[in-house]
C-alpha cells in the first residue's frame, strides 16, 4: 500500500539509477518467491537428516506462509509509519539472517522456528517493493514494469522446485539441503547494499495505525485451526488439539468482531469488514482462499509420492517440476490474457480444469495405469500433467486478482489487496495441512500412488473453487484489463 507520504514524495528515478533501483527490489521479491517453493525438493533430505516427521515436514512449508500471512498487512502499514526504504532494509537484513538461522538448523524443531521467522521478515520485506515502485516510475511507466514483475513472480514461484533440486545434489561444500537456504546470504547482502545506494528515501507517515490487537487476534485464530489440522494426524487427536481446534471458530468471531468495532469508529483494522460488502471482492476472495492452496499442497504430496515413494532424486524431481516452470511462462506471456479477454471471469473454470486434467493424469501415472510409474513420470505422461498444472496458473492467478478488485474504492486497495494476498497464504497452509492428513504415511509409508490418498482434498478443493467461479459477477475485461501479478507475492493458483 502506498502512503500519502510516497504519493507527493520525490519524483521518479530515471535512467540506469533506476533500472539498477529495479533489479535490487526484484532480487529481493525473487529471493522471497523462491523460498516459498525451492524448499519442496528439500524435504526428503532435511527429513533424514534431522529425523523429521510428516508434520514438523509439513510445518516447514506451512510455518513460512502462516507468519507471512499474519504480518503481511502490519507490515505494509510499517512502512508507511517508519519509511518504505527502511523496512525494506529492515526486511532484506533480518529475511537474510532468518536464512542463515535455516542453513544451519541442527532440528527440525530449530528449523520450523527459523522457518517461521523467515517468513515473517518476508512480511516486513515485500510489502515494501509496491511502494518503491510506485516512487520510482511514473504512473504512465508503471503498468510494463508490473508486467515484467508478474513474470518474474509466475516463473520464480515455479522455478524453485527446480532450482533447489540442483542444489540439493549439487551438495556444494557438503552442504546438501543447507544451499537452499544459505544461497539467501550473497542475494540479501547484494540487495541490502544495492538499497543503500539505489533506492530512494521517503519520509514516514507518523499518523498510521498498526492494529496490534487485530493481528494477535488473527494469530491465534490461525493458528488454531493449522496447529490441530497438521498436529493431529500424525501425533494423535489428544483433547488439547481437541479443544484447541474447537475454540478456533471463537478465535475467528472475536478477530471479525474486533475488526467490526475498529472500523466503526473510524479506524483501520488488519482486515475491512466493509469491503465484504461488494459482491465481487466477497467472492473473489473466497474463491482465492479455495483455489490458491491447490498447486502448494499438490508440489507438497509429489515430494512425498516420488522422492520418498518412488525413490527419485532431487535433481531428478526438478526435472519433472520443470513444465510446471514453462506451462506457467506460456499461459501468463499470451494465452491467459487472451482467455480473460475472450472470457471474462469465464477463463477461471477453464484454468481449473486444465490443472485437474494435469492432477488426473499424474494420478494415471502414479497408480501404474500408463506403465511402470518411474519410467512414465519421466516420460511424456509426467510431463505432460505437469505442464497442464502450470499452464492452467494463467488462466486462474492474474484474471481473478482483476475480478476481486475491479470495485475496490481507490482508497481501500491497498488493504483490499493485502486482505487477498494474505488469505492466498492462508489458503496454502490449509490446504497442505489437509493433504498432510490424507498422506499421513504411519500406516505402510509412501510410494508413488500416496497421490490418490491426497486426491479426493485436491478435487473437493476444485469442485468448489470452479463452482464458486462460474458465479462469479460478469465483467467487461476489455474495462478491467488483468492487473499485472503484484509485488505481494500469490501462491500459484
Amino acid at each position: 500500500m502506498m502512503s500519502s507520504a510516497m504519493a507527493t514524495g520525490p519524483s521518479p528515478l530515471t535512467g540506469r539509477r533506476r533500472t539498477w533501483a529495479f533489479a535490487v527490489v526484484a532480487m529481493a521479491f525473487v529471493m522471497d518467491l523462491l523460498d516459498v517453493t525451492i524448499v519442496n525438493v528439500a524435504l526428503p533430505s532435511i527429513g533424514h537428516a534431522l529425523h523429521a516427521g510428516t508434520a514438523q515436514m509439513a510445518w516447514i512449508v506451512a510455518g513460512y506462509a502462516l507468519s507471512f500471512a499474519v504480518l503481511l498487512v502490519i507490515g505494509g502499514r510499517m512502512g508507511d509509519l517508519f519509511g518504505h526504504r527502511t523496512m525494506f532494509l529492515w526486511g532484506v537484513g533480518s529475511f537474510t539472517l532468518a536464512s542463515l538461522a535455516c542453513g544451519f538448523a541442527t532440528s527440525a524443531e530449530a528449523l520450523v522456528v527459523a522457518r517461521t521467522a523467515q517468513g515473517a521478515c518476508a512480511a516486513i520485506m515485500v510489502p515494501q517493493v509496491l511502494t518503491l515502485m510506485q516512487a520510482m516510475y511514473a504512473p504512465h511507466e508503471r503498468m510494463r514494469a508490473f508486467t515484467v514483475f508478474g513474470l518474474l513472480g509466475g516463473v520464480s514461484s515455479a522455478l524453485g522446485p527446480v532450482i533447489g533440486g540442483v542444489m540439493v545434489d549439487a551438495d556444494v561444500a557438503g552442504l546438501g539441503w543447507r544451499t537452499v537456504f544459505l544461497i539467501n546470504l550473497p542475494v540479501g547482502l547484494l540487495a541490502i547494499v544495492g538499497a543503500l545506494r539505489l533506492l530512494p528515501a521517503d519520509p514516514p507517515a507518523p499518523d498510521t495505525s498498526l492494529d496490534l490487537v487485530g493481528t494477535l487476534w488473527c494469530l491465534l485464530a490461525a493458528s488454531a485451526w493449522a496447529v490441530p489440522l497438521v498436529q493431529g494426524p500424525e501425533q494423535g487427536w489428544t483433547p488439547a488439539l481437541f479443544a484447541l481446534l474447537a475454540s478456533a471458530p471463537l478465535w475467528t468471531l472475536g478477530l471479525w468482531r474486533h475488526c467490526r468495532r475498529l472500523e466503526a469508529r473510524g479506524g483501520r483494522p488488519i482486515v475491512q469488514p466493509s469491503l465484504l460488502h461488494d459482491r465481487s471482492y466477497r467472492g473473489g476472495l473466497v474463491l482465492s482462499l479455495l483455489c490458491t492452496g491447490i498447486v502448494p499442497a499438490y508440489l507438497f504430496v509429489l515430494t512425498f509420492a516420488w522422492q520418498l515413494g518412488g525413490g527419485l532424486s532431487a535433481t531428478q524431481m526438478s526435472l519433472m517440476c520443470m513444465p510446471i516452470a514453462i506451462g506457467v511462462m506460456l499461459s501468463m506471456s499470451g494465452p491467459g490474457r487472451r482467455a480473460f479477454a475472450a472470457f471474462g471471469a469465464r477463463c477461471i473454470p477453464i484454468g481449473l480444469a486444465i490443472q485437474a486434467a494435469g492432477i488426473v493424469l499424474m494420478a494415471l501415472v502414479c497408480n501404474g495405469t500408463l506403465g511402470e510409474p518411474v519410467a512414465q513420470v519421466m516420460s511424456w505422461p509426467g510431463l505432460l500433467s505437469q505442464g497442464l498444472v502450470g499452464l492452467g496458473v494463467g488462466f486462474v492467478g492474474p484474471p481473478l486478482t482483476s475480478v476481486t478488485l475491479q470495485s475496490v474504492p481507490r482508497e481501500q486497495a491497498g488493504g483490499a489487496s493485502g486482505a487477498v494476498n494474505a488469505g492466498r497464504q492462508f489458503a496454502a497452509v490449509a490446504a497442505i495441512a489437509l493433504v498432510a492428513a490424507l498422506i499421513h504415511g504411519g500406516r505402510g509409508g509412501f510410494a508413488p500412488d500416496t497421490l490418490l490418498r491426497a486426491l479426493p482434498g485436491l478435487a473437493a478443493l476444485m469442485g468448489a473453487s470452479a463452482w464458486l467461479a462460474w458465479r462469479l459477477p460478469r465483467i467487461d475485461p476489455h474495462a478491467a484489463p488483468v492487473p499485472s501479478r503484484g509485488p505481494v507475492p500469490e501462491e500459484v493458483a
